[in-house]
């Protein structure tokens, strides 16, 4: 695989973007990137968890604004919290190497905050998110992603029993907007970290 012309196509478009090899060298940079004392809101996001890049940030000097950080916190005033963050950290349902980011939401928080929310978002992903187009990006969130985050969250949803998307009208859809950055949005400064290991949905 040619990282580096995924990197140019990335980088051109207005993105940062840094490949590793494994995780623990990825969450060093992430950590020198985020100056201390950063707010940090985060997308429930399986990447973000399993890689340990959370723990990490959870042991350093950051205000976190997570569901298991502030439970005391009411959902919607968190999500205001995690709005004016210095940070969001989430990952990305897909990425293509032509130099886009698509991920398909249903309440579509995670969506909203990379569109316009805190200035520094970063997108923290597994080389299993990697796809060749934006085409192969929709179908990979649709029959890869979304059935898996159904099960997970026990959705009633046609794909959490087949596997595959159905582009069902059920009440527990999580499939609700399809967002699809071809830059950053203007004020956003966005980074990605691609990590060589297969992490999350």
């Amino acid at each position: 695989m040619d990282i580096e012309s995924v990197k140019t196509n990335f980088v051109k478009r207005g993105f940062n973007f840094d490949y590793f090899e494994n995780c623990q060298d990825a969450i060093k940079y992430v950590i020198s990137l985020i100056p201390k004392k950063s707010s940090i809101g985060f997308g429930g996001s399986v990447s973000v968890i399993e890689s340990g890049l959370f723990d990490a940030l959870k042991s350093d000097d950051y205000t976190l604004l997570h569901r298991t950080t502030c439970p005391n916190i009411e959902k919607e005033d968190l999500y205001q919290k995690m709005h004016l963050a210095n940070w969001y950290i989430c990952s990305s349902n897909a990425l293509s190497k032509t130099g886009e980011l698509i991920n398909i939401d249903g309440r579509a928080n995670r969506l909203g905050e990379v569109i316009n929310g805190p200035t520094n978002i970063l997108f923290f992903c597994g080389i299993n998110k990697l796809v060749d187009n934006i085409s192969d990006g929709i179908d990979r969130v649709r029959n890869v992603a979304s059935p898996k985050n159904c099960v997970k969250l026990n959705k009633k949803t046609p794909c959490a029993i087949t596997g595959k998307c159905s582009y069902c009208n059920s009440i527990d859809t999580i499939c609700k907007a399809t967002v699809i950055l071809h830059h950053p949005t203007t004020g956003r400064n966005v980074y990605i970290i691609l990590v060589n290991k297969n992490l999350g949905f």
